[in-house]
């Protein structure tokens, strides 16, 4: 426990010195399992926060329920890549167009931010480390602070009074038997019987409807209009139990990205304006084409916050049209999709002047010996298996983008 204090001290430190020194950073805090939060700062103020856990469903969640008049999950953006302030730009967007007014912009981020530092401070026992990136020229992990987004942040919040607040609310959650679980998981129930002795009837049928396994504590209190402390009151009798149990549910699926496999080639369109705010940083591009979402999306969620921008490809037969545009730093191919299979794709695309020098990484369902064989014949350099493990992928992207780079440097100097 001592040495998740010294942790939670040192982020509190971190976070001081940015403003007392009215710095522009970027304060990463990563666990053990390669669950990671960002903390953005500019000129000393916070303005922007983001986490790899439930990036999307935070997103849709608080914007649908302080914007009501819209819907962002149908909000459609001309954005191809998945990138590290995907959300911010996202809510930029619709202040832009004027689907919502700038009163709730500012409510949006704040309620994102307060909800990042909670989780933060909850999972202290978890963190591993803690790292200062600052806004310096070749340093792609605190890049992202010259984004055109952060030059006139729309809002910032006061860090003292709000470190307050989250600590009070930390201490009351800390009070409950749910002190070492995240609101991010979803109750399910796992006994009906022992449900049915436990509650009165219509108790029953208010948590036989609204629990499901799929919506979080977190969703749960807005469904209910209840704060999430008397929801997790309101259950602990019945988790006590067992009756109830609590379990980890995937993100939201992106909804919003210009390119889905349903999209024709006259539909593609890669002069976007929408995308300086990225393409000015040159960090390092890796398309992810896998027939999944949600495997393109995890991905995302390790990589970017250590500055990696990700492209996926959910339509393995346009792959080819997609990465001659691109020219990625990295391509990771899943081995097998409906529509082609992995491995041929890989030799495909090392048969091509203009791609042969891209890495190569096959996603499978194992890597064994066979597995990797089949990679190496077909031009593969790597191959990870899934469950994609955090660490794991954070290495290979380091490996192989620098190896690319490298070779790159050395072609252009001869």
């Amino acid at each position: 426990m001592k040495f998740a204090k010294n942790n939670l001290k040192q982020i509190k430190f971190n976070f001081q010195n940015a403003v007392d020194l009215q710095q522009n950073c970027k304060i990463c805090i990563f666990t053990t399992n390669g669950d990671s939060w960002s903390f953005y700062f500019k000129k000393g103020n916070l303005i922007w926060a983001s986490s790899s856990i439930h990036r999307f469903r935070r997103l849709y969640r608080l914007t649908n329920q302080i914007c009501p008049q819209v819907n962002c999950q149908e909000v459609k953006l001309r954005e191809q890549e998945i990138s590290e302030l995907w959300e911010y730009l996202l809510i930029s967007v619709l202040y832009k167009r004027k689907q919502i007014d700038i009163i709730q912009v500012k409510e949006v981020i704040q309620a994102i931010i307060k909800e990042v530092l909670f989780d933060c401070f909850i999972a202290e026992r978890e963190i591993d480390k803690v790292k200062v990136f600052f806004k310096t020229k070749g340093n792609k992990m605190g890049a992202i602070l010259n984004s055109s987004l952060f030059q006139q942040p729309i809002t910032k919040i006061n860090y003292i009074k709000t470190v307050e607040r989250i600590e009070s609310f930390v201490s009351d959650w800390n009070q409950t038997i749910l002190a070492h679980s995240s609101p991010n998981l979803a109750p399910v129930i796992k006994h009906i019987d022992k449900l049915k002795k436990t509650v009165d009837g219509d108790i029953y049928q208010q948590l036989f409807v609204f629990i499901n396994g799929k919506k979080t504590l977190r969703d749960l209190a807005i469904e209910t209009k209840k704060d999430l402390i008397t929801v997790a009151n309101l259950l602990i009798p019945q988790i006590k139990s067992k009756a109830i149990a609590l379990q980890r549910v995937p993100d939201q699926q992106l909804s919003n990205l210009y390119f889905a496999p349903s999209s024709t080639e006259n539909d593609i369109k890669y002069n976007n304006g929408t995308r300086e705010y990225i393409q000015e940083l040159d960090l390092p591009l890796i398309i992810c084409v896998d027939d999944d979402p949600h495997i393109c999306q995890q991905i995302a969620q390790v990589l970017n916050p250590i500055g990696y921008r990700i492209l996926p490809v959910n339509d393995g037969a346009k792959t080819l049209m997609v990465l001659l545009k691109k020219k990625p730093n990295l391509i990771l191919i899943d081995a097998e999709m409906p529509d082609i299979n992995g491995y041929e794709l890989c030799a495909q695309i090392k048969k091509m002047p203009d791609l042969k020098n891209i890495p190569l990484i096959i996603i499978g369902e194992q890597d064994s010996i066979v597995d990797k064989l089949r990679g190496k014949i077909s031009g593969a350099v790597d191959i990870i298996s899934k469950p994609l493990n955090s660490a794991i992928l954070a290495t290979i992207a380091q490996k192989y983008t620098q190896s690319f780079a490298d070779k790159k440097s050395l072609t252009a100097n001869k």
